[in-house]
């Protein structure tokens, strides 16, 4: 599946600090955010695509999910299609001897890690699309959400995200 709409970007100026052009001003390219598609929107894209319904779509995604990371949980690595493998990873401190290690006080966290396949996370059959800079504010507000749309449940509708 190709892309629907160019990438949006526009050019910021940066000061480098390291590097070939350090204490040079630069342009560089930052990629800008068309909105979001909520998971209910997602199931919906996907539905229309299959011979699922919209419930069926986030059950399957939901349930593939907490699978997954019961299996990583319990020492496994999942080969999660596409997207790549969730890996075990834990976070821990550091012990000069081993019969000083205790799990319990020196293990900080358990995660999983997404490894992510490099052949769906690179962008190659992208087109780009220049638009103006966001004007700076001072202060923070909330951003607009494409998430509060209703989801669509049934088959109207492009398939397209954004449309």
């Amino acid at each position: 599946m190709g892309a629907i709409n160019p990438m949006n970007y526009s050019l910021s100026e940066r000061k480098l600090k390291i590097g070939k052009q350090a204490g040079k001003t630069v342009r560089i390219a930052r990629a800008r955010v068309r909105g979001r598609v909520s998971f209910a929107r997602f199931c919906d894209l996907v539905a229309e695509h299959t011979t699922f319904n919209y419930m069926e779509v986030a059950s399957i995604l939901n349930l593939s999910a907490d699978m997954a990371r019961g299996l990583v949980a319990g020492g496994e690595t999942v080969e999660y299609g596409r997207l790549g493998c969730l890996c075990p990873s834990l976070r821990s401190k550091a012990v000069a001897k081993e019969v000083d290690f205790n799990a319990t006080t020196h293990i900080l966290g358990a995660r999983v890690l997404l490894r992510p396949n490099r052949s769906f996370f690179k962008l190659n059959d992208v087109t780009f699309e220049r638009i103006e800079p966001r004007p700076q504010s001072k202060k923070k507000g909330k951003k607009k959400d494409s998430t509060t749309q209703p989801p669509n449940h049934g088959s109207e509708g492009g398939g397209h995200i954004g449309a």
